[in-house]
């Protein structure tokens, strides 16, 4: 099953960063830090350095999060989407991350 948990635009400067801070404040809200396991995102450096940043967070707060083993490519995504629609009963969980302005 799939939730729609936040959206919003990005205010101030498009920087992985400033993407990881305000998805932060939405895992803060809904009390969900920790309980990221994927984040499907395509391969723009901003991406990079949001995951990175993420991780650092995640890191103060001591909770195990792998950037690397986190980040969903665009395509596996896509890939993944299609094995679905053969097989309706299989479910996934994403988060949606801020609309960048």
């Amino acid at each position: 099953e799939e939730v729609l948990i936040d959206f919003q635009e990005l205010v101030g400067e498009n920087s992985g960063e400033n993407m990881a801070l305000s998805m932060w404040k939405t895992l803060e809200l809904y009390s969900l830090k920790g309980w990221i396991q994927a984040i499907v995102a395509d391969n723009a450096s901003n991406n990079d350095t949001m995951m990175e940043a993420l991780s650092m967070l995640c890191a103060k707060e001591g909770i195990l999060f792998s950037a690397h083993e986190a980040w969903i490519p665009h395509t596996v995504h896509l890939a993944a989407l299609k094995v679905r629609s053969w097989n309706p009963s299989h479910i996934m969980h994403t988060l949606i991350f801020p609309l960048v302005a």
